[in-house]
């Protein structure tokens, strides 16, 4: 009788962690290609921003507005006012450099970056 109960017990516990395994697996697969949609999109309007510093130019210009306009599609309105920041202080250097340290806190924050000491 022992056996039975410890072969009906070990056989309910495997059940509901497969079920709990399952569960996990679905969140985790939904939530990862908005994590990666964002991550792409962030990368993409930092190499945008780069490009725009260093050559000034209207294309490198329209290249950021492009990136910028993905990352309102998928980024949290931190982010979002983060990079409006970084438009709006493009004449003014030091307000920019905090502008720039607080866009790179905010992109860190949504996704999960810890930063290094």
């Amino acid at each position: 009788m022992d056996v039975i109960a410890l072969l009906t017990a070990f056989g309910l516990g495997s059940i509901v962690t497969t079920l709990v395994q399952t569960y996990l697996t679905r969140k985790s697969a939904l939530d990862d290609p908005n994590y990666e949609e964002r991550k792409q999109a962030y990368v993409g309007l930092l190499e945008a921003y780069h490009r725009a510093a260093v050559e000034n130019s209207k294309e490198a210009g329209k290249e950021f507005a492009y990136w910028q306009m993905r990352c309102e599609l998928v980024s949290p309105q931190p982010v979002r006012n983060a990079i409006q920041a970084i438009i709006e202080t493009n004449e003014r250097r030091a307000e920019r450099q905090v502008a720039h340290e607080a866009l790179k806190n905010v992109l860190r924050a949504d996704l999960g970056v810890v930063r290094g000491k």
